[in-house]
């Protein structure tokens, strides 16, 4: 790779990473230990769009730098940046945009008895996603160490 390529790389893999890093240990636990529930979820929905579109705009610029290494494709790597870029977007494209709906029904509802299926889908829906966002931040991680590894000083 050119050394152009290789800092775009880098930088959109670290940033990436980092990202998720700053969001889920430090914005998302000062936001529910400062503000109540309530508040901090309608804090994060406001964030969640330009927290995905990191992703997505990451994950394009490192797909667009692996695949510069054309013919000799970083098999590893791209099925790592895959791993990654699958979580993203299900998360941002699919989850998201369910669990949006589910919090505007459990807003909406009347009775307990129309609560409780709505809450129990929202949780596992939430779950779901935190378990993706883990797996996205594992596999930066191994796409990291596996890129330092190949790196020549």
């Amino acid at each position: 790779m050119t050394t152009f390529i290789s800092f775009i790389y880098l930088i959109s893999l670290v940033f990436w990473i980092g990202s998720i890093l700053f969001f889920s240990f430090f914005t998302v636990p000062v936001l529910f230990k400062t503000l109540d529930r309530a508040a901090a979820g309608e804090v994060i929905e406001v964030i969640f769009p330009r927290y995905y579109g990191i992703g997505y705009v990451c994950s394009g610029l490192i797909l667009a730098a692996l695949l510069a290494s054309w013919p000799a494709l970083p098999t590893l790597k791209l099925s790592i940046w895959g791993v990654m870029a699958a979580g993203t977007f299900y998360t941002g494209l699919v989850i998201n945009p369910q669990v949006r709906t589910l919090k505007e029904q459990m807003k909406n509802a009347r009775k307990p008895s129309e609560k409780k299926p709505v809450e129990a889908r929202f949780q596992s829906l939430h779950s779901l996603a935190v378990k993706l966002n883990g797996a996205v931040l594992l596999a930066g991680l191994g796409l990291l160490w596996a890129t330092a590894g190949g790196l020549r000083f």
